[in-house]
């Protein structure tokens, strides 16, 4: 029986896995944007502190794959996270459409400068971290730019060359020789601080003020503007408040790129992560109905392979019921073979009167007792005026006459069962008894009017004709 017992017992069920593998093969099934597929890819390697919009329905991350936490393991809870995150819907909208061959996102990154005019809508949407992010400017692509835009862009002589690298070296090497006097110095430095951390530009990094980077981008474009409208190939620099003035032109070219970069990088990285949490909960969601399916069938099963006992109890019980109704069949026959035949001829005629026993109610008729003193005269052919009514006790008008009155255990199991509490009980049982003494008090009622119908009519004829006529004429009259 330990055995028995421990094998029946419920087994804690698995946590619901999902292997990344079946994420990479579910999107090819979905989407034929590669760019996709190899973000994807890259994203889930990262660790799962990373993904924040996974992390919300993951609790961890094994070596099979991604655990759904147990809160959500039911398939009620998936189906709202999914009705959330729905797969298909978003697909429609975010994937190739047509002949397409990649998704809208990554087609657009090609042309993501045709949006350059709208970089002041992409500053303001960025974070913090983003923002301080895109002012921390490599030291030697700088270089790099700055050298190609004083050289190969615009041939700047070799003073105006030196005079755009000062700002650049005075950011990079702090020692310097001081040229100039002070107050030159000291207006050097301010003009270099008002759009750079003349301090923290180090370790081969050169810091923009975040509040300075729309002013850098303003000159440039009122820079590439100016240019359009001269058409001049060559420019000078003749000091270095117009050296400064060319570095922040390249400055703002690199600020714009990387403005125009990083805001798309945060879209794609916003929709592959909408992507992965989608693929995920859809593939949580199949194997919950999964799961649910086989317990159902298990529990089904379970319930098949006893049906023996159940069905034999429910055949037995079957039997017995259709033999006591037999058995008071057969009890009825015989206690209804003492009435004589004129009750049952009055049975008849109150029949033909419209008496049914569907008329009757479920409450005892006192008048049946007095069926059997009265059942002699009938013998004799000479009927009492009350037949009437006790041919109606006959008819069963009385539902709980022919049942029987229920005993105290009976009474307690109907209570119990309509959940009553005794003072209730109690109080129905008083009620019932005052409608049962009015119903009694209607009766004898019409039993003396049925009486004294018959006797200012039925005086002085047979017996059976009597009543026969009697109560067709009462039957007319009322």
């Amino acid at each position: 029986m330990p055995a028995a017992s421990s094998g029946r017992a419920k087994r804690p069920q698995e946590a619901i896995t999902c292997p990344k593998e079946e994420v990479l093969r579910r999107l090819q099934r979905e989407t034929t944007c590669s760019s996709c597929c190899s973000a994807l890819r890259v994203m889930i390697q990262r660790p799962i502190h990373q993904l924040t919009l996974l992390q919300s329905f993951v609790s961890h991350e094994d070596v099979e794959g991604y655990v759904l936490k147990e809160n959500l393991a039911t398939p009620k809870s998936l189906e709202e996270a999914c009705a959330k995150f729905p797969l298909n819907e978003w697909l429609k909208n975010c994937q190739p459409l047509k002949r397409d061959k990649r998704c809208p996102m990554h087609a657009n990154s090609r042309h993501i400068f045709n949006s350059a005019d709208l970089w002041e809508d992409m500053w303001a949407e960025m974070s913090t971290q983003q923002k301080l992010s895109i002012c921390s400017v490599n030291a030697e692509e700088l270089h790099d730019k700055l050298w190609q835009h004083c050289t190969d862009k615009h041939h700047l002589c070799k003073d105006c060359r030196n005079n755009v690298m000062w700002a650049f070296d005075k950011l990079t090497r702090k020692d310097m020789p001081s040229v100039g006097t002070e107050a030159e110095q000291e207006a050097e430095r301010a003009s270099l601080q008002a759009y750079f951390h003349v301090e923290d530009s180090k370790d081969g990094h050169i810091c923009v003020h975040a509040s300075a980077l729309p002013t850098i981008l303003y000159h440039y474009e009122d820079t590439l503007a100016e240019e359009s409208e001269n058409s001049t190939k060559g420019r000078h620099a003749p000091t270095r408040q117009a050296g400064l003035s060319e570095l922040l032109c390249v400055v703002g070219r690199l600020l714009l790129r990387k403005v125009l970069t990083s805001y798309q990088s945060s879209l794609e990285e916003e929709q592959n992560q909408q992507l992965l949490v989608r693929l995920v909960l859809s593939y949580f969601q199949a194997q919950a109905l999964e799961r649910q399916a086989a317990a159902n069938m298990e529990s089904l099963l379970e319930e098949d392979s006893t049906p023996s006992k159940s069905g034999a109890s429910k055949r037995k019980l079957k039997k017995d019921r259709r033999l006591k109704r037999q058995e008071a069949e057969a009890e009825g026959q015989l206690h209804g073979g003492e009435v004589t035949w004129d009750e049952d001829q009055e049975l008849s005629l109150l029949t033909e009167m419209g008496w049914s026993k569907c008329m009757g109610s479920t409450c005892t008729c006192a008048a049946s007792a007095s069926a059997p003193s009265e059942s002699p005269a009938a013998d004799d052919g000479s009927a009492p005026n009350g037949a009437s009514v006790d041919a109606a006790v006959a008819l069963h008008l009385d539902a709980s006459a022919a049942l029987g009155e229920p005993g105290a255990e009976a009474a307690e199991a109907v209570r119990l069962k309509l959940q009553m509490g005794e003072d209730e009980w109690v109080a129905w049982e008083q009620r019932k008894e005052a409608v049962m003494a009015e119903r009694q008090r209607i009766r004898e009622q019409l039993k003396q009017r049925f009486d004294e119908f018959c006797e200012r009519h039925g005086v002085g004829m047979p017996a059976e004709s009597s009543r026969k006529s009697a109560a067709v004429r009462w039957a007319t009259a009322y």
